[in-house]
């Protein structure tokens, strides 16, 4: 029995809501398990929660390749996640999902408490946007020839060849690794946190 007993709040990086559970995610939610019992056992007030990553353009794609609605296979793949920890016996005390009325309230909070207090600012920034599909291109979703070593079907990022990195705009000949489409690049307005600004009593 600990001393002085602690309260704890543990968590494992959130399974992506576009496949299924993989070697890598099993072994780090096991190994979190296994150090959560630990703390009980001990005595330490433990609170072990997760949830899948329900957001982004991997999952609109997916959906998409599907044939699905974004929230039908969001629902599917979160029950096959649980599935797979319970048969592992993983003692989350709560599972739960990015795309959830709690977090989107938590979100729209934390975010407007920010803005109301000016760490919140935009500016333009110039993006590569796919004319096919409409949509703007994370790095990712960039294909090209590495500015380097010139290897061809690299991401946007970095090369897998040499290890370069680099912005996608860098890439020669980049297409949209969605359509395949040569990408234009277009302004948005971005919103970023200004971190040196924010201090622990906001």
């Amino acid at each position: 029995m600990a001393a002085n007993p602690r309260k704890i709040l543990v968590t494992c990086a959130l399974p992506y809501a576009n496949g299924s559970i993989h070697l890598g995610h099993m072994l780090e939610h096991i190994q979190a398990d296994v150090w959560v019992r630990y703390q009980r056992l001990r005595g330490n007030t433990t609170h072990f929660i997760c949830a899948d990553d329900a957001h982004g353009t991997p999952i609109m794609l997916k959906a998409q390749q599907m044939g699905v609605e974004p929230e039908a296979m969001i629902a599917g793949v979160q029950q096959e996640h649980q599935a797979d920890f319970d048969g592992f016996d993983i003692s989350f005390d709560n599972y739960h999902s990015t795309h959830s009325e709690e977090n989107r309230e938590l979100a729209s909070f934390i975010y407007t408490q920010l803005r109301d207090k000016g760490y919140i600012t935009s500016r333009t920034i110039s993006q590569l946007f796919d004319p096919e599909k409409e949509m703007f291109l994370p790095d990712r979703f960039v294909k090209g020839e590495c500015p380097k070593c010139h290897a061809d079907d690299q991401y946007g990022d970095n090369c897998d060849n040499c290890g370069e990195t680099y912005t996608p705009a860098e890439l020669i000949n980049p297409r949209s690794a969605v359509s395949g489409a040569t990408p234009v690049m277009r302004d948005s307005e971005s919103l970023f946190l200004r971190f040196a600004t924010v201090r622990a009593d906001a």
